[in-house]
């Protein structure tokens, strides 16, 4: 019976995947909704953990996966097909990049509606004054888009520990340079700052080290992750708008394996 079962689930998978196709509009919302199946199937996994499995919860958690299984298959097959942009293959070929980022980046990123690099910085809540929320007001920029950028950014450090993986290396060396900034005390005044804006117990790490004038580890981490975006952000920019024959007005010269300009982070 058992045999049966998955003999029977598995014909329904593959006429899931055979049966519908994604277009351009439906990417965005095929992106979310497989960030929705895996927060959901992480969810009912600690659950399973801490109150043991049942038949329902083995059939949920099946379908879970299914799903995701399902969404990986159409945005892989999507960002190989002819209609996905340049810019998203360059991002797929990327180590740390699977097709759900390069595809969630494509749906959320028009290089040709961001005239600047700067201006897309900006879009993606990577740009200082425009990256967090304020009470009362819209947001300065994408939220769907900022909060991949994070997931990208994390995909880029698992994956620094390869020397093939360009933006994982270069998360490497941002983070080496952050710390030595930050051991010569260039932080300070960023550090006196957190102090007066944010409460921490007097116990925590963080507190300690700024009161010493320094940043955490989870700061320079995320200082490090954000500087890897933009320089990420500014190749993807260029490769669509070189794409394209548009003009690039941003003062920059890139190349693919690195950068040139440190004010540009």
């Amino acid at each position: 019976m058992d045999q049966l079962l998955r003999e029977t689930r598995s014909i329904l998978l593959d006429k899931i995947l055979a049966d519908y196709e994604l277009t351009a509009g439906d990417i965005a919302e095929a992106v979310e909704l497989y960030y929705d199946a895996q927060k959901l199937r992480i969810i009912h996994a600690n659950k399973e953990r801490s109150e043991g499995v049942s038949p329902l919860k083995e059939w949920f958690d099946y379908w879970l996966n299914a799903g995701e299984k399902v969404l990986i298959s159409k945005l892989k097959k999507w960002v190989e097909s002819l209609e996905s942009p340049v810019e998203s293959k360059w991002a797929y070929e990327q180590i740390g990049i699977g097709p759900v980022i390069a595809a969630g980046l494509a749906a959320h990123i028009d290089v040709e509606k961001a005239r600047t690099i700067s201006a897309l910085w900006k879009f993606g809540g990577q740009a200082p004054g425009f990256d967090k929320k304020v009470k009362g007001q819209k947001l300065p920029y994408n939220g769907r888009l900022k909060t991949l950028l994070w997931k990208l950014g994390e995909s880029f450090v698992k994956v620094s520990g390869k020397e093939c993986a360009i933006y994982g290396q270069l998360y490497v060396q941002f983070k080496r340079d952050e710390v030595s900034r930050n051991e010569n005390s260039q932080y300070a005044s960023i550090a006196a700052r957190e102090l007066a804006n944010k409460k921490f117990r007097n116990d925590t790490v963080t507190r300690k080290r700024l009161e010493q004038g320094k940043l955490s580890d989870g700061h320079l981490h995320a200082r490090a992750k954000r500087r890897v975006i933009k320089i990420f952000l500014s190749h993807y920019w260029l490769k669509g708008r070189e794409a394209r024959g548009l003009p690039i007005s941003e003062p920059y010269v890139f190349t693919i394996g690195g950068h040139s300009k440190e004010h540009m982070i």
